[in-house]
């Protein structure tokens, strides 16, 4: 029974719902049905059915208007002037015109071993001159600075200048040549070539064309602390060397021992053919000194001279005093150790011969001061060069200057 109830009901519920649904569809008023009458039958009060909630729309969220940022107008930049650009100078290209013209090349020359020779060349348009040494098989070319390397005993004289002046012509440069080369700015011109032939035959005085000793020095006696010249010379020498030999012979020492050896010596001259000792100590009493000339052929000693220093005994305990000299002028000494150095202007006895540009000569007379006064009362002073100099007179030489 309670089952049919609840179908009825529920057939009754759709029913209307069905009715309501057509009315809003139709807009008719549905027809009520007519109730079944259920004795005692009580029909439960209908569920209202919830209404729907609106789902509420979306608020569109607002987009904020972006506030402009204000863009900073940059300033103009100025526009830099156009660096000029350098036009270059054209290099001038070298031409003939502008080349060193040669006008005259030098001719072969014949020399003799150890003799002079000249070459010469001329030239139109040059700066610089420049002369080259080339072998007899033509495979080297040398400048006349390495020339003068390969050869160190010949003289090569203005190898710079458009006059070449070759002196102690060395055999081993027979058959060699020579050429000058002119340059300037636009380039380089050689001159010919010359031929140098070196015939055996020695220059006179030469023999077997080693050096010649025209004279030996001569002993010197001096005082302890004093000066003396020794006086060689030669012919066809390239270099002289003085040598110091002890009293028993048993050292030898060129004069750069010897300023060693003694060191409060002093030696001027070592080298050439006059030397001269100054402040002779006491002890060289005895030592001999003798010059050592040589070419490129071998090496000729001169005799040797005896030093022979008078008081040494007393210049060694700092006892010599000074004198007065023939002149009337005092002496004076100086120093007061061992060695004590006397200069005075006494004449002391040594004279020497010296020429003049002539070949003429005249004597003259060393003073107490290393000076030398000559007849006529002018003073010389002797240089390493073996030139005696004197102001407002000739100079004399200790060589014969027309040898050389």
């Amino acid at each position: 029974m309670k089952r049919n109830l609840t179908l009825l009901f529920c057939l009754s519920f759709l029913l209307v719902a069905l009715s309501a649904c057509g009315l809003r569809q139709f807009n008719k008023p549905a027809a009520t049905p007519t109730p079944l009458v259920t004795a005692e039958v009580t029909t439960p009060a209908p569920v209202a059915t919830p209404a729907p909630v609106a789902t509420p729309a979306p608020t569109p969220a607002s987009t904020p208007t972006p506030t402009p940022v204000p863009t900073a107008t940059p300033a103009p930049t100025p526009t830099p002037a156009p660096t000029p650009v350098a036009t270059p100078v054209p290099t001038p290209t070298p031409t003939a015109s502008n080349l060193p013209r040669v006008t005259k090349s030098p001719t072969g020359e014949t020399v003799p071993v150890n003799g002079k020779c000249q070459f010469i060349a001329k030239y139109e348009n040059a700066k610089w001159a420049e002369w080259h040494f080339v072998s007899p098989d033509g495979s080297r070319d040398l400048d006349y600075e390495q020339a003068q390397k390969e050869f160190p005993t010949m003289k090569i004289i203005n190898g710079f200048t458009k006059d070449l002046s070759l002196e102690l012509v060395s055999e081993t440069l027979n058959g060699w040549k020579v050429y000058c080369r002119f340059s300037n700015d636009a380039g380089s011109v050689n001159t010919d070539s010359a031929l140098i032939v070196v015939t055996g035959t020695a220059p006179a005085g030469t023999a077997s064309a080693l050096p010649k000793v025209t004279k030996s020095p001569t002993g010197e006696t001096v005082q302890a602390g004093g000066s003396a010249y020794f006086v060689a010379k030669h012919e066809g020498a390239v270099w002289a060397v003085w040598h110091f030999v002890s009293p028993d012979g048993t050292r030898d020492l060129t004069y750069e021992d010897a300023a060693r050896e003694f060191t409060a010596l002093q030696i001027v001259g070592g080298d050439v053919s006059t030397m001269q000792l100054k402040n002779i100590p006491a002890e060289m009493n005895g030592w001999k000194v003798y010059c050592a000339y040589r070419n490129n052929n071998g090496t000729v000693n001169t005799d040797s001279a005896l030093i022979t220093v008078s008081g040494a005994a007393a210049a060694a305990t700092g006892t010599t005093a000074g004198t007065t000299g023939t002149t009337g002028t005092a002496a004076t000494t100086t120093g007061t150790g061992a060695t004590a150095t006397t200069v005075s202007r006494t004449p002391t006895g040594r004279t020497m011969t010296a020429y003049f540009a002539d070949g003429s000569t005249t004597t003259l007379s060393e003073l107490g001061d290393g000076s030398w006064q000559a007849p006529s009362g002018a003073l010389y002073a002797l240089g390493t060069d073996d030139v005696l100099r004197s102001s407002g007179s000739t100079d004399l030489y200790t060589y014969n200057p027309i040898y050389g």
